[in-house]
């Protein structure tokens, strides 16, 4: 079997185990499923978690457009959104990141073969002299189940005070659709509502989730509000009954949240620290035999798939 073809099969599988946690409450689950974006470092042979490279030549890609962007910060996972624009192999933009809403703009943007380099910068105007976080790594075309685009991913730096500081991110083009081939055509109990297809559903409510976190099946209640595109609200694992918060965003059909668990006190006084995790995803409109609405669906930080249906 191709290496394609085993992710179609664990994409479907994964699916259907998914559905029935959520419709039936069974918390068994065996998963080989692929990874797609996420902070991994650069896509290569010592890395085959990475997503997929298509062979293509990178700089042959046009990078001017909105990217999303996910990078770490002491190890918590942060994310922004990026407007780039290309001239030749060089490039330059504007962004914000999620969490604060501060503006930067991106300067001394550069693509030589699948190399990329590019500085961020943060209050141009009132600190000029202000030392760029620097980023560098490598640029290709992608293909997971989730996503076929532009990706790139690599490591940044700041040196500041003589100190240097620094992490992993990596990058997305906004607004690709998923890839579509005949194998991945939906069975005829599944599809997609072509009256609701494009249209984005608010997200405010209740929802059943499931998600796969140190090979086990954490089965969700997550209570969402939703305002504009950002994305707040609170729940409690079933399994554990440990509670957490959550904030994100949501540009249709993107959707990226972060969940904050609380600490908690274990037996014997063993505690249990705050710890955050990290959902990356699309939202779709779905018409199936025993659920019809909106359903989240993607990968977290660590690689493990997740779905979310709400509760009606």
């Amino acid at each position: 079997m191709s290496r394609d073809s085993g992710q179609v099969a664990d994409k479907r599988n994964l699916h259907y185990v998914f559905a029935s946690i959520l419709l039936t409450g069974i918390l068994t689950l065996g998963l080989t499923g692929c990874q797609t974006i996420k902070l991994s470092g650069s896509p290569n042979a010592q890395n085959p978690s990475a997503p997929n490279s298509t062979g293509n030549n990178a700089a042959s890609v046009d990078m001017s457009g909105p990217w999303q962007v996910s990078y770490e910060v002491g190890g918590e996972p942060k994310s922004a959104h990026m407007t780039l624009n290309q001239t030749g192999t060089t490039f330059q933009g504007t962004g914000t990141d999620d969490h604060d809403s501060q503006t930067f703009v991106i300067d001394k943007g550069s693509i030589s073969g699948t190399s990329i380099t590019f500085h961020k910068r943060y209050h141009v105007d009132e600190n000029p002299n202000l030392p760029p976080i620097i980023y560098q790594g490598n640029f290709e075309m992608a293909k997971t189940e989730t996503y076929s685009g532009p990706y790139a991913s690599g490591t940044y730096s700041l040196t500041k005070g003589g100190q240097t500081v620094g992490g992993r991110w990596d990058a997305q083009k906004e607004g690709l659709a998923p890839p579509t081939t005949a194998q991945d055509t939906p069975p005829a109990n599944t599809q997609v509502s072509p009256a609701a297809g494009n249209k984005a559903p608010h997200l405010s409510g209740k929802w059943d989730a499931g998600y796969e976190f140190e090979f086990k099946t954490v089965h969700s209640s997550i209570y969402l509000e939703q305002e504009g595109q950002k994305l707040v609200g609170h729940g409690i694992d079933k399994n554990s009954k440990e509670t957490f918060t959550l904030s994100g965003n949501y540009k249709f059909p993107n959707i990226r949240f972060v969940l904050k668990y609380n600490a908690v006190k274990g037996p014997k006084g063993k505690a249990k620290p705050e710890r955050k995790l990290e959902f990356r995803g699309t939202v779709a409109n779905v018409n199936e035999s025993e659920y019809q609405g909106p359903r989240l669906e993607g990968k977290t930080n660590g690689g493990g798939a997740w779905m979310a249906e709400i509760v009606k």
